[in-house]
């Protein structure tokens, strides 16, 4: 049985001794290291030298003042830049940065308005305004460089809204504490309110009784205006009839005055009679009979003086306790009522009746003692005529009487005095009574006409004071509902200022009002350089263009082995093929670990995995090129477009497009690019398993698939030579 290897030797051998193909072996074998490494070492970590990236800022903010204080955020934000090494700052005019922006020299600008300090000052304004800096990239030069400075100018603006709203906090909780104290003196005040509520519902409780109290009484006191009324009117009666009275009265004391004259003069000379009887008894007895017949006169006078007196002290008394009773009622009538009191007609009516109530008392005592008098007159004049009538019996007796005659003739002659002497203050006072009743009969009728208003006005009075009750009740409902929300008003201020006291104004605080959350961010999957994340892709990428290159080099279906066909020269190409990818995965490995530095989470599979995906790719482009020859080459080209695509090598699965989503599980690169995350960053070796088992299917279905030309081939050709020769 023939060697099935002595294809492969002689391929060997003559490899050994062409120097041209040892040299060009080992320039194709650099080519994934030379293509992998500098994309690799091109973009190791651009975002850590963004401080070379020139970026234009523009200050116009003129400033603002901000509660008593200048401020200009503007200068702040410059400031805080010229600290920042994020970006190459160019701190320029306006102009200078619009031609900057024109020549390409910068990559953005950032340019902070003039009424940006004014605008963050109106937060706490009537109108607040957004305060905006105006960001402008010059994508046009650079795309990515303008998405990276746009990222950042985001930050920096974060990080100045921040600083802005730690201006604001610690305003406003310089004023929390100003609050507190004010809240203090509104719970204050509200407690304060809760007792005067209190005692406001106690004073409506008691008004409420009294005015209750107060609508009975007017209730009472208008049923008893209605007697009132009918007793002004019978007063009025009663005056009027006093007032006629008064007219006789002052006419018969007139009369009684004229006939006291008469009668003293009579005394007079029956007391000189009495003399001359008392110093002649003999010549009484002549003038008996003249005595008898004037006697007789003098005791009808006399019984009329009296009868007369005795009325007329009967109606002095009367006069005067009426008189005093309508003083007294005036008076108190007056006193009950303001308004009544200042009338001045009201005011001489009580004059009058205090004059009238005293003449009246004069006038009555005057009587008395005139009707002793009469009486006293009427009892001797009685005694006379008895005398004279037994004076003609017996001047013995006469004799006797004579002495009492005298005496009593004395008494009557000072009676009959002293009775003259009242007659006239008796006409004066009975002249005054008569005007006195005049005047107590119109203010009478005033006091009836003021009856009548008073009745009207008590039953207002009592109206009103039911109402003003019902309000008084519903002003304690009022103040006790006012007096449990004042409590609870109070509380709840006491609470407050509590609270707001509570809040501190320290730095740790108004930190945390500007920055209330916080991203912590968990690094365990984080590729924190740029080349890490990006290698899987070059990698790949560098491996799939290195098999590309050999088969331009090396003929994927000749040998130089003569008559070389079938297994053998299968075999000696996979063996070449294969040898070419492990010295281009060794190589690129080697670089990349110890020259270029990147760090994995295992080199040795590391160096596995890039072995296995070096064979996926050159058999893969092994089989394209041995079945299709140039054709091959190109549909390897165009494979390889499409896989850098579709593999997700640089953004998500989730934004690729359409087809490339669809196209995406059926390319090897696509696992190819997963495991080497997975060996590089995530250390997920077992997700790496499972990639190398997909590019494991690869390898043998595309092996099988050149094994199958090479047989197809060989059959091809005996079938060739078994063909008999036409002649």
């Amino acid at each position: 049985m023939a060697n099935p290897f002595h294809v492969f030797k002689k391929d060997v051998g003559y490899f050994l001794k062409n120097r041209m193909l040892i040299i060009t072996f080992l320039g194709v074998s650099i080519v994934p290291m030379l293509y992998g490494g500098f994309l690799i070492k091109g973009n190791w970590d651009p975002y850590g030298q963004l401080q070379e990236l020139p970026v234009a800022v523009v200050n116009l903010d003129k400033g603002a003042d901000y509660q008593g204080k200048a401020m200009n955020v503007g200068e702040d934000f410059v400031r805080e830049l010229k600290e920042n090494e994020t970006f190459d700052w160019r701190f320029v005019s306006r102009q200078a940065a619009q031609e900057g922006m024109v020549s390409n020299r910068y990559y953005a600008t950032i340019t902070i308005p003039e009424e940006f300090s004014e605008n963050a000052a109106s937060l706490t304004g009537e109108s607040p305004k957004k305060a905006d800096i105006i960001f402008e990239s010059n994508s046009f030069y650079n795309f990515i460089s303008g998405q990276i400075s746009e990222n950042a100018t985001k930050e920096l603006r974060n990080k100045l809204s921040q600083n802005l709203t730690e201006a604001y906090s610690r305003s406003m909780l310089s004023q929390f504490s100003e609050l507190s104290s004010g809240l203090s003196r509104l719970a204050s005040g509200a407690a304060d309110l809760h007792d005067g509520s209190v005692q406001l519902k106690d004073g409506a409780g008691t008004l409420s009784s009294k005015l209750q109290e107060l609508a009975s009484g007017a209730s009472k006191l208008h049923a008893s205006v209605g007697q009132l009324e009918n007793g002004a009117s019978e007063l009025n009666t009663g005056l009027s009839k006093l007032s006629s009275s008064a007219g006789t009265l002052s006419s018969g004391a007139s009369q009684l005055g004229a006939a006291s004259t008469q009668l003293k003069q009579g005394a007079d000379k029956l007391a000189d009679g009495a003399g001359l009887l008392k110093n002649g008894v003999q010549s009484a007895k002549n003038g008996a009979d003249e005595l008898y017949a004037g006697l007789q006169q003098t005791a009808s006078g006399s019984k009329q003086l009296e009868t007369g007196l005795t009325a007329s002290a009967a109606a002095s008394d009367a006069l005067e306790g009426g008189s005093a009773q309508v003083a007294a009622g005036l008076q108190q009538l007056a006193d009950s009522n303001a308004e009544l009191a200042a009338d001045p007609a009201v005011q001489k009516l009580l004059a009058a009746s205090q004059a009238v109530a005293d003449g009246a008392k004069e006038l009555s005592k005057g009587q008395q003692q005139l009707l002793a008098g009469s009486r006293t007159l009427n009892a001797g004049q009685q005694k006379l005529l008895t005398g004279s009538k037994q004076l003609s019996d017996g001047q013995s007796k006469l004799l006797q009487s004579a002495s009492q005659l005298a005496a009593a003739q004395d008494q009557l002659r000072d009676g009959l005095s002293q009775m003259a002497g009242k007659f006239p203050a008796l006409v004066s006072g009975s002249k005054q009574l008569g005007q006195g009743a005049a005047q107590l009969a119109q203010g009478a009728e005033k006091l009836k006409n003021g009856v009548s208003q008073f009745e009207t006005g008590g039953a207002a009075l009592a109206s009103g004071a039911s109402q003003l009750a019902t309000g008084a009740g519903e002003l304690k409902t009022g103040a006790d509902k006012l007096s449990s929300g004042s409590l609870q008003l109070a509380d709840h201020l006491a609470d407050a200022a509590e609270q707001t006291a509570s809040l501190k104004a320290d730095e740790k605080t108004i930190q945390m009002i500007a920055e209330p959350v916080t991203i912590v961010a968990n690094d365990d999957r984080k590729v924190r350089l740029y080349a890490s994340g990006i290698a899987p892709y070059f990698l790949s990428m560098a491996l799939f263009a290195g098999s590309l290159v050999f088969t331009t080099m090396f003929s994927a279906r000749q040998s130089s082995a003569a008559a070389a066909n079938g297994y053998p020269l299968f075999l000696s190409k996979l063996l070449t093929f294969g040898l070419m990818s492990l010295a281009q995965s060794l190589i690129l490995s080697t670089v990349i670990l110890y020259v270029l530095g990147l760090k994995v989470q295992s080199v040795p599979l590391f160096y596995l995995y890039t072995v296995i995906t070096g064979f996926t790719f050159m058999f893969t482009v092994q089989a394209f090129v041995t079945w299709l020859d140039n054709p091959g080459r190109f549909v390897v080209l165009l494979l390889m477009i499409f896989q850098l695509v579709s593999s997700a090598g640089t953004f998500p699965y989730e934004l690729l497009p359409g087809w490339a989503q669809a196209m995406n599980p059926w390319l090897p690169m696509t696992y190819s690019i997963r495991g080497y995350r997975d060996v590089i960053s995530s250390g997920d070796f077992s997700h790496m398993w499972a990639q190398v088992g997909h590019l494991a299917v690869y390898i043998v279905i595309f092996i099988i698939l050149t094994a199958l030309y090479f047989v197809v081939t060989k059959k091809r050709q005996r079938d060739e030579q078994l063909m008999p020769v036409k002649i």
